[in-house]
């Protein structure tokens, strides 16, 4: 029995260890931001931005994010900023003749609120997910945003 608990034990706090690489603490911000295009099919879609306070450690890479039914790759802007467009299909349009179909971000059928994303990362070669809580919205761009000249 003893030897049982120690093994279970164990796990847990290897599973602990290992799973909040990314931890919810160490998020200075998680915001979004819709925008759209000034001209009729220009397009639209969302900017995903996420501030962190400390660097990520060593062998730990954000890879993704999961947000709003959509799952998109994050670019690094330095060691604490990271962002990723999401293209939703709005405001796009085809013409009359025009086979191509409407393009958008892939697609991801989990379920999250409006303020609930999920950072996919990955240490040394494995890859984890780890559900936030905190992502909040600003307001939306909408271009073009000089007034225009006549």
């Amino acid at each position: 029995m003893k030897y049982l608990v120690t093994i279970l034990l164990s796990l847990v706090i290897i599973s602990c260890s290992s799973t909040h690489i990314i931890a919810q603490d160490n998020i200075e911000s998680a915001t979004y931001q819709g925008w759209i295009g000034g001209v009729r099919g220009g397009g639209g879609g969302i900017n995903f931005n996420l501030k962190l306070k400390s660097e990520l450690p060593k062998g730990v890479e954000l890879k993704r994010v999961i947000f709003k039914g959509f799952e998109v790759p994050f670019t690094q802007q330095d060691a604490l900023s990271y962002n990723a467009a999401i293209i939703t299909g709005v405001n796009q349009e085809r013409f009359e003749g025009d086979k191509k179909s409407t393009s958008s971000s892939p697609k991801n059928n989990i379920e999250l609120k409006d303020n609930e994303a999920i950072l996919v990362f990955s240490k040394n070669g494995k890859e984890y997910q780890q559900k936030i809580t905190n992502v909040t919205e600003k307001p939306a761009l909408e271009y073009p945003s000089a007034r225009p000249k006549f």
